[in-house]
């Protein structure tokens, strides 16, 4: 403006150029006005157009003077103002202006140069005083309007830098709060803030989908969460929360009961971590609550699986070595009685020997049964004709005031299963019921097909998904506890007056239903009653098998040569005694090495009569596979105390493979190795 002022005085200014430069000048008025009421606006939007401003100014300036007079030295004044202009625009511009700008102000000097040198013969000349007065007074204008824009420069670039820092800032934090918000919501647990200056927290949706309380995604107060852990763990479970918090501690976790909207009770596990501010005191806790109810119900079950494992290994070993004492008691017991058939007294005592033998082996084939071990000889048989055939011992065993109902689908399907086995175990639920009901009741025995997934199946326990038979036994007698239906199936648990039962009855059950591939389940509740479940695979062949003939109980010899194997002194004797007796020729070997080196001599038997269980390195089955490589037509007997793996699958004898399971009576023996010796399977 003082430029336009000065010209117009002078008279140097006239015409278009003094238009042009009063219409800049006011366009330069209103911009520091601009400027002055907002000075951010120096640096950014008043500073692009002034720099625009300048190089449309001097450009057209400096042809409106040169076209007006002809003379070169008075466009110097416009033509040096270009490095004002450069300075000028380099210390007011910055950020989304400044490259744009700096192509304008580099090529700003081509318009006045390409007219110049286009009109360079209409030139004339000059005194270099009144152009150097002109640019001075010039330069000193700019000088002043430098000064004002710079003076709010640094101001600006610090507003600048704050307010990209408040963006970023900003913008992180609309980040991490959607991310927050994402895995809040991908999550199953439980997110919760607890402010502990307010006393009140806040919870993800997890609170109304997992948990029944539909207040997530508000906060409410710290005493509403305390009333949702069980009353028995409360003061518990806060005394570990405050003892962290007072302590400085920064990390809390805790596992306890969780009442959930609908009464039901949780286990869960809660982890927060403790935020302090910048004195340390504690001011919030953030963290997660997670259900593990079915995980902790998993580990019962599998530490229960483990359990029964580990017993039913000890049993399987203690039944082995009882079950090679019994045979040796009976074949003695059944020797005396033979011996004294005409002394009554020694006959009733060798009889009573007999009979209490006979006892331990059954309970030592409970053991068995319950441990897996036992040999099952499975048939294809249906259900609902055993159950009827077996109706009349079931209504035998209870007492009349006992109610009876057999409900058999009619189109249940075939099982394949060891029958006397099955019978053994429907039995052992019928008296189980029975003495659940001392005063009367009502006993009700099903069967019906059923198909499982594999959800349905319990875990670890090998079983497939399929159509499976279901036969329940039920009664609405006392029922038991939760305590006491974890522990039924345990061997020797029994919750009946002493001398009442041996707790082997369920145990027996359980291990045969497994062995059998099938799963045993008990449904109860203290004075309502109690339903057990057993779950067989229903058998692919649904052609019912016709019943094997018994081997004959007849005391037959013969002169047949048997090669005897067995690791247990008493046992061996015993056994070679009673084959020598019924005229056969017998060798003896205390192992499988000493066995085959009968054979390597040159030996010929008929039948291998080996234990399955031997120490040395070598069983009876991997014996009797060296004794048919050396003598492709020698028959083999195998006996043992419990099954192995070596001539039984998933507790079935293997196609071909004859077994006399210990312990056995002289009768048994006898007429299990005739079978064999006359090609019997």
């Amino acid at each position: 403006m003082l430029g336009v002022v000065f010209g117009v005085l002078a008279g140097a200014l006239i015409g278009a150029e003094a238009w042009l430069i009063g219409f800049l000048g006011v366009v330069t008025g209103v911009l520091i006005v601009l400027v002055m009421l907002k000075p951010a606006m120096a640096t950014s939007v008043a500073a692009g157009v002034l720099t625009t401003y300048f190089a449309f100014h001097l450009n057209a300036g400096a042809i409106i003077v040169y076209q007006a007079s002809g003379e070169v030295l008075r466009i110097i004044p416009y033509i040096t103002w270009f490095f004002p202009l450069v300075v000028f625009h380099q210390f007011t511009n910055f950020g989304f202006y400044k490259r744009p700008i700096s192509i304008l102000v580099a090529l700003s000097p081509l318009p006045t140069a390409a007219y110049v040198l286009a009109h360079l013969a209409n030139a004339s000349d000059l005194g270099a005083l009144d152009a150097m007065g002109t640019f001075v007074f010039s330069y000193l204008v700019f000088a002043l309007c430098f000064g004002f824009f710079t003076r709010h420069r640094d101001e600006a670039v610090q507003r600048a830098a704050m307010a990209e820092e408040a963006a970023r800032s900003a913008a992180a934090l609309r980040q991490s709060e959607e991310r927050f918000r994402l895995v809040s919501l991908a999550t199953n647990d439980l997110i919760w803030d607890a402010d502990l200056k307010s006393a009140r927290i806040w919870w993800n949706k997890s609170l109304r989908d997992a948990f029944g309380y539909d207040i997530s995604g508000s906060s409410t107060d710290l005493t509403t969460w305390q009333s949702w852990i069980h009353p028995d763990e409360r003061d518990r479970v806060l005394k570990s929360l405050q003892r962290v918090v007072k302590s400085g501690g920064s990390n809390w976790s805790d596992e306890y009961r969780f009442v959930r909207a609908d009464g039901t009770i949780l286990n869960v596990v809660s982890r927060g971590l403790v935020l302090s501010d910048e004195s340390g005191e504690p001011v919030r806790v953030l963290g997660s609550t997670t259900d593990v109810t079915e995980l902790r119900a998993l580990e019962k079950k599998l530490r229960q699986s483990q359990k029964m494992e580990a017993i039913g290994q000890l049993t399987g070993g203690i039944a082995h070595d009882f079950n090679n004492l019994l045979t040796i008691i009976m074949g003695s017991a059944e020797a005396l009685a033979h011996i004294h058939a005409n002394n009554p007294a020694a006959h009733e005592l060798a009889q009573n020997t007999m009979h209490a033998a006979e006892r331990g082996a059954s309970l030592t084939g409970r053991l068995l049964s319950f441990a897996r071990l036992q040999a099952l000889t499975p048939e294809t048989l249906h259900p609902g004709q055993l159950l009827e055939g077996f109706e009349g011992l079931i209504r035998r065993t209870i007492d009349g005031d006992i109610e009876i109902g057999f409900n058999v689908a009619p189109d249940v399907l075939p099982i394949e299963v060891d029958q006397g086995q099955l019978e053994n175990a429907v039995l052992n639920l019928v008296i189980n019921a029975r003495d659940a009901m001392p005063e009367g009741g009502r006993l009700t025995i099903e069967a019906s097909n059923r198909t499982l997934t594999a959800d349905d199946l319990p875990p670890n326990e090998g079983m497939q998904a399929g159509q499976y038979v279901m036969i329940a036994v039920s009664d609405n007698g006392c029922g038991m506890s939760r305590d006491v239906m974890d522990r039924a199936f345990e061997p020797f648990f029994t919750n009946k007056e002493a001398g009442k039962g041996s707790g082997l009855g369920l145990s027996m059950v359980w291990g045969f239903v497994r062995q059998s591939q099938g799963q045993a389940v008990i449904y109860s509740e203290p004075g309502e009653g109690t339903t057990v479940k057993l779950y067989f695979p229903a058998a692919k062949d649904k052609t019912l098998q016709a019943k094997s003939p018994s081997v004959v109980d007849a005391v037959v010899g013969g002169s047949e040569s048997i090669l005897v194997a067995e690791d247990n002194d008493l046992v061996r004797d015993h056994v070679v005694a009673q084959l020598v007796g019924l005229g056969y020729e017998v060798k003896a070997a205390a192992s499988a090495a000493e066995a085959l080196a009968f054979i390597d001599a040159g030996w010929t038997f008929d039948l291998l009569f080996t234990d399955v269980v031997m120490p040395g390195g070598m069983s009876g089955k991997q014996l009797a596979d060296a004794a048919w490589l050396r003598q492709p037509g020698l028959k083999v007997l195998f006996t043992s105390g419990y099954t192995e793996d070596a001539i039984v699958h998933q507790g079935r004898l293997e196609p071909g493979v004859n077994l006399l399971g210990k312990p056995y009576r002289r009768a048994d023996l006898v007429a299990k190795v005739r079978h064999v010796l006359d090609g019997g399977a």
